[in-house]
C-alpha cells in the first residue's frame, strides 16, 4: 500500500485519477500533460488499493528483454522513463514497451469504440483522448498508422490480458485523457507568468476542473464513490492549496500534509469533493499516474515522427544531406537546430524554439 490521497470511509468504491507529464524540458516540440482514471468497483475496506497488485494477472512492472512484455505476457506499466528505450536501440522499436500498455489500456476506456489495431492512427488515438494537434506546418501531413512497434496481433493479446485482469478485479478505466501543449503555448505561458512550470500546473488544473465539472453520470461514477488525484511534484513544490484554488475557481482547499515527499489536500466545493496528493516518484508508487506518464510520453513522440517525417522531407528539397532526426533534448536540439539552419529564418527559429 502507498501513501495517496486521503483514505475514506470504509467500504466505499473509489476512483482514483493519476496525472502526469512528458517534454516539460525539450527544447523542441511539444509538452503533453496526460490523466488515466480508474474506478474499483468493489468496497474498499482501508486506504488506497495497489493497482499493480489488483491488476497483477495482466500487468507488471518489468518488460522483458529485446521489447518483450513481461513474464507470462504480462503487460508492463512504469514510469515511461524506463519504459522508452533509447533511439540508438537497433534491435526493436523504442516505443514498443509505452504502445503495448497504452493501446491495451485505452481499448477498454470506458464510451471507447472496439479498437481496430489494423486501422488505428495517431490521429484517432489522440481524438479519442481529447488531444488536439498543435497546427504548426510541422505537426500536419497524413496520419501515422498504429501500432507503430508491435503487430495488430501483438497489440490484441495485451489488450485481452488486461481486459481480463480488469473484469477478474472489479477495476473499471473511466478515462485517459491527454493534452499536448504546442511550442507556441509553452512560450506565450512564460511570457504571460513568468514562470516555466505554469505550462504544465495550468494542463493539472484543466485536467482536475474536468474532473470535478463533468457530470457524475458521464465520469461513470455514483453518488458514493469517493474520488482521489495522485500528481507527481510539480518541481521542487511542497504548497499547493493556493494553487489548487487558483486553478479550481468555487473550490477550497483544506491542507491535510505537506512535507518533503507528498502533500495532500481535500478541495472542496460545487457540491463535489476529491483528495489529491502531490507526490515524488508518483509513477513509481501509482499504477494511474505511470500509464499517465506513459501516455503522455507515447503522444509526444508520434507528435515528435510528424516533426522529423515534416522536416526531413523539407531538407531533401532544399538539396540538404540527410536530416537526423532528433527527439528535442537540448543537446541534442542544438545539433539539430545547427543542420536545419539552411531551412530556418528567424520566425521560424522563434515558434520551434521553446523558452528555458
Amino acid at each position: 500500500m502507498h501513501a495517496g490521497p486521503p483514505s475514506y470511509s470504509p467500504r466505499m468504491a473509489m476512483v482514483i485519477a493519476g496525472i502526469d507529464e512528458a517534454g516539460y524540458g525539450p527544447t523542441l516540440g511539444p509538452l503533453v500533460v496526460s490523466m488515466t482514471v480508474f474506478k474499483i468497483d468493489r468496497p474498499i475496506d482501508e486506504g488506497v488499493p495497489n493497482l499493480w497488485t489488483l491488476l497483477g494477472s495482466g500487468v507488471c512492472r518489468d518488460p522483458g528483454r529485446n521489447g518483450s512484455a513481461g513474464p507470462g505476457g504480462r503487460v508492463p506499466i512504469a514510469d515511461s522513463k524506463r519504459l522508452k528505450l533509447a533511439n540508438s536501440v537497433r534491435s526493436t522499436h523504442p516505443l514498443v514497451h509505452l504502445e503495448r500498455g497504452v493501446l491495451a489500456f485505452k481499448s477498454h476506456a470506458a464510451g471507447s469504440a472496439p479498437m481496430d489495431f489494423a486501422t488505428h492512427t495517431d490521429v484517432s488515438l489522440a481524438e479519442s483522448v481529447g488531444a488536439v494537434l498543435p497546427g504548426s506546418a510541422w505537426y500536419q501531413g497524413e496520419p501515422i498508422p498504429l501500432p507503430v512497434a508491435l503487430t495488430a496481433g501483438e497489440a490484441g493479446i495485451s489488450s485481452n490480458l488486461v481486459g481480463q485482469a480488469l473484469e477478474r478485479a472489479s477495476v473499471s478505466l473511466l478515462s485517459m485523457r491527454g493534452e499536448i501543449v504546442s511550442e507556441s503555448s509553452f512560450n506565450t505561458t512564460i511570457d504571460d507568468t513568468g514562470n516555466k512550470s505554469e505550462t504544465t500546473i495550468l494542463a493539472v488544473g484543466r485536467h482536475i476542473r474536468w474532473l470535478l465539472e463533468s457530470p457524475l453520470s458521464e465520469l461513470g461514477m455514483g453518488d458514493d464513490d469517493r474520488l482521489g488525484v495522485v500528481c507527481d511534484r510539480l518541481g521542487g513544490r511542497a504548497m499547493y492549496a493556493e494553487v489548487l484554488e487558483r486553478l479550481l475557481p468555487g473550490f477550497v482547499a483544506s491542507v491535510v500534509e505537506e512535507g518533503p515527499e507528498r502533500s495532500r489536500y481535500v478541495v472542496e466545493g460545487k457540491g463535489r469533493r476529491v483528495g489529491v496528493s502531490f507526490l515524488t516518484e508518483a509513477e513509481g508508487a501509482h499504477l494511474p499516474v505511470a500509464l499517465a506518464s506513459m501516455l503522455a510520453k507515447y503522444l509526444r513522440e508520434l507528435t515528435m515522427l510528424r516533426f522529423n517525417r515534416y522536416w526531413s522531407a523539407r531538407a531533401a528539397d532544399h538539396g540538404l544531406v540527410e536530416l537526423k532526426p532528433t527527439a528535442g533534448y537540448a543537446l541534442d536540439a542544438r545539433r539539430w537546430l545547427t543542420d536545419a539552419a539552411p531551412m530556418l529564418d528567424a520566425s521560424l527559429r522563434r515558434d520551434l524554439v521553446r523558452k528555458a
